[in-house]
């Protein structure tokens, strides 16, 4: 597992918590990403959302795993001003049927605006 520690919202569940010992993300973060994270234009939009995920700023923590709406992520990133922030995660939904990830593919739709987050995804997500 790359990520070790992660800052999550008090409502989340404590399993997320325990799994990732609830500290400060940034201690772990490479002081080469850390100056990057500081210029949204430097860091894809991928990595923006999976940080948000991890530090528990969007989605939300059920059995089945972290769930995000297309409402929220909006709301979220309201820096994107293109109609990319309506197809981003649309564009990187697993296809029916299929079960791994890949650099590209990392969510599944669950019903229409709202998608779950691969676990694997946030277990080998490098910073």
């Amino acid at each position: 597992m790359f990520i070790k520690t992660v800052k999550t919202k008090a409502t989340q569940s404590s399993t997320l918590n325990n799994k990732y010992n609830n500290q400060n993300l940034n201690k772990n973060i490479t002081p080469n990403i850390a100056s990057k994270l500081t210029d949204l234009n430097v860091v894809p939009l991928k990595d923006r959302f999976l940080i948000a995920v991890v530090k528990g700023e969007i989605g939300r923590v059920e059995n089945s795993g972290v769930i995000v709406s297309l409402k929220e992520f909006k709301a979220h990133f309201t820096d994107i001003t293109s109609d990319y922030i309506n197809s981003f995660l649309p564009a990187a939904t697993i296809e029916p049927g299929q079960r791994s990830i890949s650099h590209t593919k990392y969510v599944f739709r669950v019903r229409k605006g709202v998608y779950l987050v691969h676990p694997e995804v946030l277990e080998n997500y490098r910073l």
